[in-house]
């Protein structure tokens, strides 16, 4: 089955069907035509070349005087989630005659700004080559921006890394580059470091607070699993000067001490948990 538009012609299973009918009314607005419409090629040099043109209405793969068009757009910022691949812009999902799925990922590195393309097996076995091809921007603009916005993401990512003086973290994230911190804890945790989001805690997390327990003043952490704060979270009090750290983990349903906390300070943690992850409940 054919997605391929010839002249006026798209050719599916055969028959030959006009173009005039818009088969979506999904349309790019402004500042995506902005930063990511125009003209991608292999080689942006050759008017002949094959090409993407990213319009407000439809995203054409053009060949030689073959056209696949896709409409019914829609930009997804967080197409990938949490979790997108190194220099992931944007995903142009549309769809080729209102049934064919086909995505048009815009990406950068560090030549600039350029586009893959995925869909289904119809149109990625039109595509061929095509399929696999990497489409570079023609505008030169995108390009250093794309490039400059990608040396910008690595720069924060290694600031993000970086370790934290002692006693200058304000949120859990980056409390756990505090080495000093970080060793305390993961003896703390035992065999609970095996959980990602507890070893990392670079979830959601409150700013760190000073709370009194027990006679005396010791740091509060709260923080949580990445979009599953109700069910995983945590409170810990930090005693620096005594390098201790006692806490409450709830996951699986049930809540448990790490640190081995004392009866008063064990109470504190319920009421901290309670106050922090059920609104005082």
């Amino acid at each position: 089955m054919g997605v391929w538009k010839r002249g006026l012609v798209i050719v599916l299973g055969g028959v030959g069907l006009t173009a005039a009918t818009a088969w979506g009314q999904g349309r790019l607005d402004a500042d995506i035509l902005k930063y990511y419409g125009g003209r991608y090629a292999l080689d942006c040099a050759n008017p002949q070349s094959p090409r993407v043109l990213v319009q407000a209405a439809a995203v054409a793969v053009e060949q030689g005087n073959q056209r696949l068009t896709a409409q019914g757009l829609q930009a997804a910022h967080s197409y990938f989630g949490q979790s997108p691949p190194p220099g992931f812009f944007v995903a142009l999902l549309g769809q080729v005659k209102g049934r064919h799925e086909v995505l048009f990922l815009v990406q950068g590195d560090a030549l600039g700004q350029y586009i893959q393309i995925d869909g289904d097996k119809t149109v990625m076995a039109n595509l061929g080559a095509l399929g696999k091809a990497r489409f570079r921007s023609c505008d030169a603009a995108q390009n250093q921006r794309a490039a400059g916005h990608l040396r910008e993401d690595k720069k924060a990512k290694v600031a993000a890394a970086a370790p934290v003086a002692s006693g200058t973290a304000k949120y859990p994230s980056e409390l756990i580059r505090d080495s000093r911190f970080k060793a305390v804890y993961r003896r703390t945790l035992g065999p609970l470091a095996s959980q990602p989001w507890l070893a990392r805690m670079d979830g959601p997390g409150v700013e760190l607070a000073q709370e009194k327990v027990a006679g005396q003043v010791v740091q509060m952490v709260a923080f949580c699993k990445v979009h599953d704060c109700g069910d995983n979270n945590a409170v810990l009090l930090y005693d620096a000067p005594g390098s201790r750290i006692y806490g409450l983990v709830h996951m699986a349903g049930r809540n448990q001490f790490i640190g081995a906390p004392p009866q008063p300070v064990a109470a504190e943690l319920n009421r901290l948990w309670r106050r922090e992850w059920r609104q005082g409940r």
